[in-house]
């Protein structure tokens, strides 16, 4: 269901309530951040990226690509092939899902016929000199560094004490609320300090927005074919606690 105008109102009017409520009354869960549990239990899960977040490391100092969902940072393995041909190739892929290159079922490199030669070649040229370093890097878990989204979705923050300064923010449908938080931090470093509140209810830091009861309103504009943009997103209020972290 689309907020309307009308119901943020009230979500923002209600939420001035809760600042005289002690927060020993909410749930452990939904509770502000004590000692940093909420964050350490979020920095724990499996990490999930959206397509946007993958294309956004893009360079020799901070490279990330992605095969079958799974995603690398092989920013460490690019310094290693500096000065080999190796290099720009590797410089080629970064922030880009280079899943063609590998055989679904096998994920090994793809075999291809060369033009001139005729002999089967490995799709990624100059294997043996990726070989040469280690490992690769698809085989290990050494590199691997989360998932990539199946569904990206956007949710609007609104600080109770600044509505009209909304944040947007493209999240995985996977993350869990501490998940969310932990990518907010750069710009909030308190933010596991507040209380994270959906039409009235008090949101749960280990359940994802689809368990806490905000449904994915892509996968319903998807679905009839209507315009999906992040104007139309759900909006969650940010309430201020004095039990602040320490930044």
């Amino acid at each position: 269901m689309i907020n309307t105008a009308e119901d943020e109102e009230k979500e923002q009017k209600s939420s001035s309530s809760i600042l005289n409520k002690s927060t020993l009354d909410i749930p452990k869960y939904c509770r502000p951040n004590v000692n940093n549990t909420l964050q350490e239990q979020a920095e724990s899960l499996l990490p999930f990226y959206t397509f946007n977040e993958l294309t956004r490391h893009n360079d020799s100092n901070d490279a990330w690509i992605c095969i079958f969902g799974h995603i690398y940072d092989i920013t460490s393995l690019i310094r290693k092939a500096q000065g080999t041909k190796l290099y720009q190739q590797l410089i080629s892929y970064v922030g880009q899902d280079i899943s063609f290159l590998f055989d679904e079922i096998t994920h090994e490199p793809r075999r291809r016929i060369h033009p001139q030669t005729f002999e089967s070649v490995s799709a990624i040229e100059n294997l043996s000199i990726l070989e040469s370093l280690g490992i690769p890097f698809w085989q290990t878990k050494d590199l691997f560094i989360g998932r990539l989204t199946e569904y990206p979705r956007y949710i609007r923050l609104i600080h109770n004490f600044s509505p009209d300064h909304p944040f947007i923010l493209e999240i995985a449908e996977e993350e869990t609320i501490g998940q969310i938080a932990i990518k907010f931090l750069k710009y909030n470093s308190h933010i596991f300090s507040y209380i994270w509140r959906y039409n009235q209810q008090i949101l749960d830091f280990n359940k994802t927005l689809t368990e806490n009861g905000i449904p994915n309103e892509e996968l319903f504009h998807d679905k009839y074919g209507w315009r999906s943009d992040n104007e139309n997103c759900s909006t969650i209020v940010l309430c201020f606690s004095d039990d602040l972290t320490i930044a």
